[in-house]
């Protein structure tokens, strides 16, 4: 399965808490996936289909945003 968790950083470099407890909690899990930072277009393609926040994880069937450990466990 192909997941891409798109992140954001901010003036600093540092990543967002929900793409970095995303990320983790994949992690845990021994799940795979590429990460990518949002792009400028990415945002905006993301919030006019209803994506508010980051991270966005778009997997081969499915997509969320913000820290969902509820669908992350569907990911196994």
């Amino acid at each position: 399965m192909s997941i891409t968790v798109y992140t954001i950083t901010d003036e600093t470099g540092r990543e967002c808490s929900s793409c970095t407890a995303t990320k983790k909690a994949m992690d845990r899990q021994g799940i795979t996936y590429q990460v990518r930072e949002m792009t400028a277009v990415e945002r905006e393609t993301f919030r006019q289909a209803g994506h508010m926040a980051a991270p966005v994880v778009v997997t081969c069937s499915d997509s969320w945003s913000g820290f969902r450990a509820d669908k992350i466990l569907t990911l196994k």
